[in-house]
């Protein structure tokens, strides 16, 4: 009974991140880009196998195929567990994208949860039947599991089929994701802004957000790059950047922008709207009368996207 429990918890671990991958593809497919393992060919259907191979290999756990697959899960999870740690020790990954936008969760976590789940198959392992004949009726959801896997990240890889980004209208903003600001954008109403050293729309933004960040009635403007030291430096310099700018690793912007510039505003700890490539209307107009009083000009700043 123990084995049987751990054996459908480690299928239903397998089956639900298929599942979030499946439903959002492309971000899948970006993670498997940063590690710059395969050549470019091979990135797109080692992404699609990965994800089938998951959502199969977790229904025939949950169904309990036959006692072959736990050696195999085990050397799965050891792959996963490996390919993370090297991930980590080579720069190629520094936050975990294993649960899609649902659960961020770091790489130690993300190794600690595989030693976990190695445990569970071990056990499940011990406890199964010596010789065991595979039945019919299980085949069945599995191969429906890997097909219906393939054919959601086929449609998913144009555009998510669920929004489960990090950065969604309604999602509570956690502190920790910009733990290189000092401030606190959990408290009153801030405007984040993700840019992008080689976005154009990006630098048009610039002197916006500079006219933003110093009107009262307007939220405080943050600008998370994943620029840091020199490098951050030498950009805030030749832009002539007045607002806050932050550092936030690559790999966890790419759970919250897949465009330049994005934007959200922050209120109270909430995501209450977001921009992708233009600038908030009302926030246009505001600058439009700031030229306009200073200079009796009027800016035509433009929207779009870039990268």
């Amino acid at each position: 009974m123990v084995a049987s429990a751990a054996a459908v918890l480690v299928g239903l671990v397998f089956l639900v991140t298929g599942a979030l991958k499946a439903l959002d593809a492309a971000q899948f497919l970006r993670q498997v880009r940063r590690f710059r393992l395969l050549p470019r060919a091979w990135e797109r259907p080692a992404a699609l196998f990965v994800i089938a191979a998951e959502c199969a290999l977790g229904v025939a756990l949950v169904t309990q195929l036959s006692p072959w697959l736990y050696p195999l899960a085990a050397g799965v999870l050891v792959a996963f567990l490996g390919l993370t740690a090297w991930g980590v020790r080579n720069g190629r990954i520094d936050d975990c994208g294993c649960y899609g936008g649902l659960l961020m969760v770091t790489p130690a976590q993300s190794m600690a949860l595989d030693a976990l789940y190695l445990g569970l198959v071990a056990l499940a392992w011990l406890g199964a039947p010596d010789v065991a004949s595979i039945a019919a009726w299980k085949v069945a959801p599995v191969a429906v599991a890997a097909l219906a896997a393939v054919a959601a990240s086929i449609r998913s890889q144009q555009k998510p089929l669920a929004d489960l980004a990090l950065l969604r209208v309604g999602r509570t903003w956690r502190r920790r994701w910009l733990r290189h600001y000092e401030r606190d954008v959990t408290r009153g109403s801030h405007f984040v802004v993700f840019l992008s050293r080689d976005c154009p729309y990006c630098k048009r933004w610039v002197p916006l957000l500079n006219v933003i960040e110093v009107q009262p009635e307007l939220p405080s403007v943050v600008a998370v790059m994943s620029l840091e030291g020199k490098e951050l430096r030498a950009f805030l310099d030749e832009h002539l950047i007045t607002f806050p700018v932050t550092y936030m690793p690559q790999s966890l912007v790419s759970l919250m922008a897949t465009a330049y510039p994005t934007a959200a505003l922050i209120e109270n700890g909430r995501v209450s709207q977001k921009w992708v490539g233009e600038m908030p209307k009302e926030y246009l107009d505001r600058i439009r009368q700031f030229f306009g009083a200073i200079t009796g000009l009027s800016p035509e700043p433009r929207g779009g996207f870039a990268g």
